[in-house]
């Protein structure tokens, strides 16, 4: 489980770095052509790495209601999802994307504790507490204007939160790298439908969306991002392993104080403090120490 943990820390770092450059990217060109060509790099670049291992072969040993977990996975996780969001992001902007992208772990509780049977010590309890306290209470909820694209924001979150508990099962028979593969793969024609829908068809082509950049460096971010990812969630219930995700909005808070704003507003800082402690409470089950027996 200590692995799935150190996964899922890094896995924060990166998303943390992601959200922020992403928002840079996003505020330049069309954020849904944008997304579309990014992840068909990202997708390419999972397909060589699961080609190169020889994990491709274990989808012949699937059923259909594996399958259909899978298209679950790549509509809603790795197209709408993404749609939705990166529109989302460039309304709002980064911090406000943050505050509600925060609150993936409680809709991965409400969907993991039936679905999975998965359930809480009640120190972890208490961690979300703090949790809950650093973002809804002195996280900023009064600074939340919650307009078309805060709710875009917010339905991407919860598409993200089922997928999460659909892939828990999921990576039960299949690997990670494949399971990250498909989510790109089958969400690549939702997004090119959704992207032509929206009569944003040429944008594809447009040389800012093509910027070599912006592309390389978003598609490395996502590319580490589903590597890490998946394997933390094959080691970690679903509900620890997306509280720990909590963090990458307090990073992206800090990048955004160092490189853009200048300054780190009190209310950051204390609602840090707070994400710490509930963490902290999260994983000290994990991390405490088990009797010796004589």
């Amino acid at each position: 489980m200590k692995k799935g943990i150190y996964l899922a820390l890094l896995t924060a770092v990166i998303s943390g770095f992601s959200i922020f450059a992403n928002k840079i990217f996003v505020t330049q060109v069309d954020p849904l052509a944008f997304t579309t060509v990014r992840n068909l790099l990202v997708g390419l670049m999972l397909s060589s790495a699961v080609i190169g291992s020889g994990k491709l072969s274990s989808l012949k040993l699937l059923k259909t209601r594996d399958w259909l977990k899978l298209m679950f996975i790549g509509i809603f996780g790795g197209g709408i999802a993404f749609a939705l969001f990166f529109s989302g992001l460039a309304q709002i902007g980064a911090v406000q994307g943050n505050l509600i992208h925060k609150t993936l772990f409680l809709w991965a509780t409400i969907f993991a504790y039936p679905i999975l049977k998965e359930r809480l010590h009640p120190l972890q309890i208490l961690g979300y507490l703090f949790i809950i306290a650093a973002t809804f209470i002195i996280g900023g909820p009064f600074s939340l204007n919650f307009n078309q694209g805060a709710l875009m924001v917010l339905v991407a979150t919860i598409f993200w939160a089922a997928e999460n508990v659909v892939a828990k099962i999921v990576l039960r028979k299949v690997n990670p790298q494949v399971v990250g593969m498909m989510r790109i793969l089958i969400g690549l024609p939702v997004l090119l439908v959704i992207t032509l829908i929206s009569a944003k068809g040429q944008l594809l082509f447009d040389p800012k969306t093509l910027n070599i950049m912006p592309l390389i460096t978003s598609s490395l971010f996502l590319t580490g991002y589903i590597l890490a990812w998946y394997q933390a969630l094959k080691f970690l219930p679903a509900i620890l392993a997306t509280s720990i995700l909590v963090i990458a909005p307090v990073i992206t808070n800090l990048l955004t104080a160092i490189f853009i704003t200048h300054t780190l507003p009190q209310v950051q800082s204390n609602s840090a403090i707070l994400l710490a402690v509930g963490i902290g409470l999260i994983l000290v089950k994990v991390f405490k120490p088990r009797p010796q027996i004589a």
